[in-house]
């Protein structure tokens, strides 16, 4: 049974990464380190998220992709998830994979450069996350308080988030 969200036991967000479908490997090849976006679907979870947030970034699959299934990044969330559509091809593996996104949020995902394998939450006794009972759940998925709690030990130090973008200069010739 899938449960329902609520702001009150909210931990975090998980974004789902599938590497047979977005080129991780690729896009990790040019230098990148962060994420700045990524796609959901345009439902009830989404319009929850709110800047600030802090999200986990997880690669699900096989591992035939040279990614174990896990956390591979951290961050927050920097804004409200907005309808989108993608222009070009980008990192999908299929030239039409960027067809089916229809929104996005806006983060500061910073990938590890180790990830925090499921083989090792389940080890430690963490079994109920939602991507790990249903991998096949639309993004965004979640982590309730107590889930996030419990991941803390195995996580490295989350990052700060960023700051907001600095203010533009009043322009002098306009006075208040």
């Amino acid at each position: 049974m899938v449960q329902r969200v609520d702001r009150a036991r909210l931990g975090g967000w998980l974004l789902k990464c599938n590497p047979a479908a977005w080129d991780l490997e690729g896009f990790r090849a040019t230098g990148e380190e962060r994420l700045t976006s990524w796609s959901v679907q345009p439902n009830y979870r989404s319009a929850l998220m709110r800047a600030g947030d802090r999200v986990l970034f997880w690669v699900s699959g096989n591992g035939r992709q040279g990614f174990a299934r896990g956390v591979w990044g951290l961050g927050h969330v920097l804004a409200e998830a907005e309808p989108w559509s993608e222009e070009g091809r980008g990192f999908w593996h299929a030239a039409d994979g960027h067809h089916g996104i229809r929104a996005r949020v806006e983060v500061d995902i910073t990938l590890l450069d180790e990830p925090v394998r499921d083989v090792d939450l389940r080890s430690a006794g963490i079994i109920d996350l939602e991507v790990q009972r249903q991998p096949f759940a639309a993004n965004p998925s979640w982590l309730s308080t107590e889930q996030l709690t419990a991941c803390a030990d195995l996580l490295p130090p989350w990052p700060a988030p960023a700051s907001a973008p600095a203010p533009a200069p009043a322009d002098p010739e306009v006075q208040p």
